[in-house]
């Protein structure tokens, strides 16, 4: 048998995970088969079940590449030179202006993480809960002195405004990625600057 290459394997697992995320986003995990995924991205059922031997594990490598990438570009605006103000912002630009293409991914992982059995859930939840540090974090830098247990809150407020624009924004339409930056950004801003430290 031919050695396959690293970049062709790359490739090849590449497009099926794009397609994979594309179809489950459309009809949803339970319901898509695998020869749903392998029709959509050129494959056979067989070539298929080299990369990724069951559904499940198609999911939990679609959904540990997205959220390891989130971590990564979330890492890289906390490192960014610059004001907290300034790096929230950047935050806010590169969670909402997603590709079209992660934006699926990210639907995925928030409706279909569910059926994975338990022990392929859990490294993924370690994952998630390094993405609410990480922004805790940031707002703690941003707005200090609040206590401790407000910004875990103030987290997941932030993260539903995001998490939930991947179910209704539409790039091309009337509101521009910047506008929608901007806007989120007062939005949550203007609550959570505005809340003061016990006396």
């Amino acid at each position: 048998m031919p050695r396959v290459r690293s970049d062709d394997y790359e490739t090849k697992s590449q497009a099926i995970l794009d397609s994979a995320a594309a179809l489950f986003a459309k009809e949803g995990y339970p319901g898509a088969k695998m020869q749903d995924v392998a029709s959509a991205c050129g494959a056979t059922k067989s070539m298929l079940y080299h990369y990724f031997p069951t559904k499940d594990d198609l999911l939990y490598a679609m959904l540990k590449e997205h959220l390891e990438k989130t971590i990564a570009a979330i890492e890289e605006v906390a490192a960014m030179r610059g004001s907290g103000l300034e790096r929230f912002n950047s935050l806010v630009q590169v969670y909402a202006q997603k590709s079209a293409q992660s934006r699926r991914r990210h639907v995925t992982a928030m409706n279909d993480m569910k059926y994975l059995p338990k022990a392929m859930q859990a490294p993924l939840l370690v994952l998630e809960k390094k993405i609410t540090d990480l922004i805790a974090a940031m707002l703690r830098e941003l707005k200090p002195g609040l206590p401790g247990k407000m910004y875990k809150p103030y987290t997941m407020h932030l993260l539903g405004m995001l998490n939930w624009t991947d179910y209704w924004y539409r790039p091309g339409g009337e509101l521009k990625p910047k506008d929608l930056c901007a806007q989120i950004s007062h939005l949550f801003l203007r609550g959570f600057l505005a809340d003061m430290p016990p006396a």
